[in-house]
């Protein structure tokens, strides 16, 4: 039995508008965080513990 496609929700008017304009700035924004080395930590501590 087929399941039916739902679907999928987008953004319109001002709410779109105020999405890109956050995105935009947060693309651009210089003080971004790194976050490579807590990621490396994890995934070792993970790999430790059998995930």
């Amino acid at each position: 039995m087929a399941v039916a496609i739902r679907s999928i929700p987008t953004l319109q008017g001002e709410d779109a508008e105020r999405f890109l304009k956050e995105a935009d700035y947060a693309e651009k924004n210089e003080r971004k965080q790194d976050f490579g080395d807590k990621i490396l930590l994890v995934r070792n501590f993970l790999r430790e513990q059998g995930f």
